[in-house]
C-alpha cells in the first residue's frame, strides 16, 4: 500500500467552505427574522405598546394587504387585533398560505 500525503490545499479549502457554510447560515438565520433587525419592513415597528404605524392605518381602513412573510401572528401583532378574531372574520382564509397582496378583514 503506497504511502498517504494529505494534500494540504484540500484541507485548507475544506477549512474555508466550512467557515463559509457557518456564515451563510448565520446570514439567513438573521435575514428570516422578521425584520427586527432594524432593515426596511415598510415602516411597521412591532412592539409592545400596541400596533405599529401600518398596522393602525390597516386598522382604520379595515383590512390588511398581505405582504411577503406576513404571517397571522405578526398581522395580529402590528395591527393588535387577535389571530382568533382573525381567522373568525376571514373563514375562508388558510393561515399556512397567506399570498401576497391578499386582503384580509379585520374588522
Amino acid at each position: 500500500m503506497p504511502d498517504y500525503k494529505p494534500n494540504q490545499f484540500v484541507r485548507a479549502f475544506a477549512v474555508l467552505a466550512l467557515v463559509a457554510a457557518l456564515i451563510a447560515v448565520v446570514a439567513v438565520v438573521v435575514a428570516s427574522d422578521g425584520g427586527s433587525d432594524g432593515g426596511d419592513d415598510g415602516g411597521a415597528q412591532v412592539g409592545s405598546n400596541g400596533p405599529s404605524k401600518r398596522g393602525r392605518v390597516a386598522e382604520e381602513r379595515g383590512v390588511w394587504i398581505v405582504r411577503s412573510g406576513d404571517t397571522l401572528a405578526r398581522i395580529s401583532d402590528e395591527t393588535g387585533v387577535d389571530v382568533d378574531t382573525l381567522i373568525q372574520l376571514n373563514p375562508d382564509l388558510d393561515p399556512h398560505a397567506l399570498l401576497e397582496g391578499q386582503r384580509i378583514a379585520l374588522r
